[in-house]
Formats: C-alpha cells, structure tokens, sequence
C-alpha cells in the first residue's frame, strides 16, 4: 500500500489524475481500506460506490470517499474497475496516471497488457491454506470446486475425508485400493 499512496502522491504532485483500478467488488473496498490516513481526497465509480455503501450497512468503515463524477476537478484519487481505462470519461480528466491492482502485476509484462502507467500486486484470493482452512470451518456434506485447479483441489479434499467434485474440469476415476 506504501507504494500506491507514493504512486498516488507522485501523480498528484505532477498535476496528473491517479485512476486506481480495481474490481468494484472487494477489491475497491480493501484497496479504500489500505489508503485510509493516507490524507487522499478518495473518488469511487458508480459499482464501487453502490457495492461499498453496502458494505457500510453491514458495519464496515471506510475513509471519507465520494461518487466520481466525470466534471470533477483535479486532486482526487479515482478507484474504478479495470474497464474504466478504456473509455472516455476518464478522458474528461485531463492528464493521467493509471494504475492497476491485480494479483497478475506479479507477471512484468501486466502494466504493458493492461495499458497502464503501473500494475501493483494486489490479490483478494483465498490461497491454498486459506482455502482448505476455509472448507474445514464450514465442514460443508459436499463441496464442488470451480476454476484454477479444480480437479487438484477436489481430490485433496476428497483426501481429507470431504465429498468433492470439480464442476470445471473433468477427473480421472479413483479406485479405493485397501
């Protein structure tokens, strides 16, 4: 977070918009979260504003942040989703420096993929751990994995003693062999 307060900063003091982008779900709320106290004016597209108000009802906090509106002046920090780089009401704005948050920054060649002036590793995926850790406090009957590594997934929880099935890839047939 250090490093997209000092990105937002930077732009700021070159006179230049900084446009976060970053899925409206989730990901905007923890990225406002990390920018609290940051001292930076904070403006959220229409899904991220609507999505975080909700957040709101069911007790999360946030800094101080408004809708974005395109007539807005300069000096504020927009958060929007990655869709928003490429459309024209970011070109009311005037100079720009755009940044995207996505786990797939960690891969160099995502700021050129994605247009943008930066790409900082940001993820609000479960990892491995996370995610077995997940299935054991829930202790669901049966679970159905999905994306990524599904078949993996199903069969290491099928291991642990889950009932799971991969919906996304199919799954070679496993013989008990006591």
């Amino acid at each position: 977070m250090r490093e997209v307060i000092r990105f937002c900063r930077e732009a700021l003091d070159e006179g230049a918009t900084p446009v976060l982008l970053a899925h409206s779900l989730g990901k905007s709320q923890e990225l406002l979260r990390g920018l609290a106290g940051a001292g930076l004016s904070l403006r959220l597209h229409d899904k991220a504003h609507e999505l975080t108000r909700i957040y709101e009802q069911f007790g999360h906090t946030f800094p101080a942040f408004d809708r974005f509106a395109e007539d807005e002046p300069g000096g504020q920090v927009v958060i929007g989703p990655p869709r928003l780089a490429r459309t024209a009401m970011l070109a009311k704005l005037g100079r720009l420096r755009t940044a995207i948050l996505t786990g797939w920054a960690l891969d160099s060649g995502c700021r050129f993929r994605s247009g943008t002036d930066a790409a900082f590793a940001f993820s609000d995926h479960a990892d491995f751990n996370e995610l077995i850790e997940f299935v054991w406090q829930v202790a669901p009957r049966r679970v159905f994995t999905l994306h990524g590594f599904a078949a993996d997934f199903a069969r290491t929880l099928r291991q642990l003693g889950f009932e799971a099935q991969a919906l996304s890839e199919s799954e070679q047939l496993e013989l008990a062999l006591d």
